[in-house]
């Protein structure tokens, strides 16, 4: 696990509230509506919503609301932190890798309590979303590999945007190998654009970009060669990101280890 990522995390403003700063890492970084929300017109934001299937299981995304009968608004703040970084419910289950708890292990204190000050922002919708149903009892997913000699800031936000789940190589039981295929790509993913296949996102496959051709893919979807990428790179939400947020994710990809 990123043990080390924690010590030097993503800066925030000074004026800037818990809740905003959650926010920021909900919405521009961790992009957790995108699990929480049903797809389509007429959804309600982060009352519950992608239903994700693998052999493993399926699940919906839960209604992460206040609401206090369907969503979370009886959960204390520990147990929401506790959810979030360890994958476990109140009452002592523990979730499907679904939920990338052990990418958000390495939040801090401070960030892990601005997500829980934002989530309590929202309005309540009353939504009962699906109970999860698992072919195997989870069981604690592996921890993160360090990644490359930036310990810092762009380690930390790449951890928190999960750049590594989806452009590391799938293993044999389809989660992403964080250590021989790490940042390799060769993910698939379906949806209304078709099949995408992530990229390789090593330094060697961008050797050929400059940090503006990186900042661009990430902030506005497009290539360096003017190709708009697939609905599955978030550059709309990446595109909130702080100039220096992205500048320290630049470092990050340019130092990931080639393996």
């Amino acid at each position: 696990m990123i043990a080390a990522a924690a010590a030097i995390p993503a800066a925030g403003h000074a004026e800037e509230t818990a809740a905003a700063r959650g926010a920021y890492l909900v919405d521009a970084l961790a992009i957790c509506g995108r699990c929480h929300t049903t797809p389509g017109p007429g959804n309600k934001p982060f009352a519950g919503g992608r239903v994700i299937e693998t052999s493993a299981y399926k699940v919906q995304g839960s209604n992460i609301t206040p609401d206090p009968e369907t969503g979370i608004g009886l959960w204390s703040d520990e147990q929401i932190g506790r959810a979030i970084t360890q994958g476990q419910r109140p009452d002592g289950s523990r979730m499907s890798t679904a939920m990338p708890y052990n990418f958000y292990a390495v939040l801090t204190d401070a960030d892990r309590a601005a997500i829980v000050a934002y989530l309590r922002t929202l309005a309540p919708v009353r939504n009962q979303t699906a109970a999860p149903l698992y072919a195997v009892a989870p069981v604690p997913a592996a921890g993160v590999p360090a990644s490359g000699q930036d310990t810092g800031r762009g380690l930390y936000l790449a951890t928190l945007a999960r750049c590594l789940s989806c452009h590391s190589t799938p293993g044999a039981d389809g989660e992403p190998d964080l250590v021989g295929g790490m940042g390799k790509g060769g993910a698939s993913f379906e949806g209304p654009w078709g099949v995408v296949v992530a990229p390789d996102i090593t330094p060697r496959a961008l050797a050929g970009w400059s940090d503006a051709d990186i900042r661009r893919s990430l902030v506005e979807g497009v290539a360096p060669d003017g190709r708009k990428l697939a609905a599955p790179m978030q550059a709309k939400a990446y595109a909130q990101l702080r100039p220096d947020d992205i500048a320290a994710l630049v470092v990050w990809l340019r130092r990931l280890p080639e393996n």
